[in-house]
């Protein structure tokens, strides 16, 4: 076996005993779901509920029914509860129903006290509503109404006419008896009233000679002021005159143009009296709309798309040095990804600079001639562009890697989002027919977006093989989505 495959299967036992150690150290399995806890609930009444019901909490599905039980004569329901969920003590359980007609779920109603409650305690339970309930009072509501309009309709039968008589004569009785308080206790005033009215009627005797008099002398002024005033008067009509006729013009002119209208002249003419013109608006309004609705459909695909941001640096220890990244990573769907990443590597241009020296002594005779030839290696700045799609478990990617053609392969286990394997080959044309570069690692995200990776970087070449490890944070960014969005848009 050549030493190339001997560190190459050294690296791939070192990343089997490192996945084996995270595992026993995470306490988790590939192929387990994720961590769950199991509560009690006793119940009167578990009618709608069956296995994998939802379990909700402020109306967020928080785990599920695993099984429905009898006890004492009670429903016993047992429960599945995400790990993540912790409910306080006191808490209570509720069957609660999706609408009127939908499905049962149970409800968590929090409790007020401070503890947790712990894997397998039981909880209590608050007694719903049910349709039967509500029917019944509904129908105890109607009976009262049917009783109270049946002793209604059975009074106003007894004696009807005679009621009906009786009614009137009260009627006309309390109407008399009004009018006479009222003429007794207004008497004074009917008096006073007619004197008013006497008194008035002599006053209006004495003033009526001084009115017409007054009213002779203001017929005298009007002829006056008329007669003063008479050219205004004849400017006025004319003024008048003069705005009839214009006013006549300008319907006559309206006249015109609407009969240039229905005759078909003119743009407003052509679109209200040819089908041609009407048919190309209609037209250009449907165009109009098509854009508008492509338009709504790519913002509205963009708004689902997940835009991930990342950095993490990875120490090389056989160089001391460090490699760091920052990456975009664009997912518009389920099964499709972009990345872009730009690299601050320390494996950049190598130039060699050559001295030539010359050593003499006092009198110029020449003790050492040498040439010396010094190597230095420069960072470099190189980029990351990848394609990628997804099949199950799996992420294929082809593109640019670290300013290189070639292709990746991503694993992550859909039951355990934490830890992913990956390898990276590009590079296929090196100098000196040196293997392509193959990166392989694993990365596990440790707490919240940060996470760590190991690995081997160019394991097919041991003279420059390396053995990495690095940290770094990713998360979603929902402001670097919209503006890549209003960018691509316009």
């Amino acid at each position: 076996m050549n030493s190339e495959r001997k560190v190459g299967l050294f690296f791939l036992v070192a990343l089997i005993v490192i996945a084996f150690l995270i595992m026993k150290t995470g306490q988790f399995s590939l192929f387990e779901k994720g961590e769950v806890y199991t509560l009690q609930a006793t119940l009167d009444t578990a009618t709608g509920l069956d296995k994998d019901s939802d379990i909700r909490l402020a109306g967020v599905k928080i785990g599920k029914v695993l099984s429905v039980g009898l006890k004492d004569g009670k429903a016993v329901v047992t429960m599945e509860i995400h790990k993540g969920v912790q409910l306080p003590e006191g808490s209570r359980v509720k069957v609660v129903a999706k609408g009127i007609l939908g499905d049962k779920y149970l409800e968590i109603l929090p409790g007020s006290k401070e503890g947790r409650i712990g894997a397998g305690e039981t909880l209590a339970s608050e007694k719903a509503v049910s349709m039967d309930d509500i029917m019944d009072i509904v129908y105890s509501v109607a009976k009262d109404i049917k009783q109270i309009t049946s002793t209604l309709k059975r009074d106003s039968k007894v004696n009807k006419d005679e009621k009906q008589i009786a009614s009137i004569m009260d009627s006309i009785e309390r109407i008399t008896e009004d009018l006479r308080q009222i003429t007794v206790r207004n008497k004074d005033n009917f008096t006073t009233s007619i004197d008013n009215v006497k008194s008035f009627t002599g006053d209006l005797k004495k003033d009526i000679p001084v009115l017409a008099k007054k009213l002779d002398k203001l017929s005298t002024h009007l002829d006056e002021v008329v007669a003063e005033n008479r050219g205004n008067l004849k400017t006025t009509l004319a003024n008048a005159k003069e705005g009839t006729r214009k006013l006549s013009d300008a319907l006559d002119y309206i006249d015109s143009v609407a009969k240039k209208i229905d005759s078909g002249e003119g743009t407003i003419g052509q679109l209200v009296n040819k089908n041609e013109t009407g048919d190309n608006l209609n037209k250009t309004l449907v165009s109009f709309r098509k854009a508008m609705d492509s338009a709504s459909d790519y913002l509205g695909a963009f708004s689902n798309t997940g835009v991930y941001l990342g950095f993490k640096s990875e120490y090389m220890f056989d160089v001391a040095d460090s490699k760091s990244y920052f990456s975009v990573d664009i997912i518009p769907s389920a099964t499709r990804l972009y990345q872009l990443e730009i690299i601050d590597s320390p494996y950049g241009k190598i130039r060699e600079n050559s001295y030539h020296h010359v050593i003499t002594d006092s009198s110029g005779n020449v003790l050492d001639d040498y040439t010396e030839t010094i190597t230095s290696n420069r960072d470099a700045m190189k980029f990351t562009a990848l394609i990628g799609q997804r099949y199950k478990d799996f992420n294929i990617k082809v593109g640019l890697i670290e300013s290189k053609g070639g292709f990746g392969l991503d694993y992550e286990p859909h039951n355990y989002k934490r830890l992913k394997f990956f390898g990276e080959l590009s590079d296929f044309s090196r100098e000196n027919d040196l293997a392509p570069r193959l990166k392989i690692g694993a990365s596990y995200r440790v707490y919240g977006n940060f996470f760590l990776d190991a690995g081997g970087d160019d394991i097919l070449e041991s003279e420059y093989s390396q053995f990495f490890a690095g940290v770094g944070i990713r998360f979603r960014d929902d402001f670097f989505k919209h503006l890549i969005s209003s960018m691509s848009f316009k």
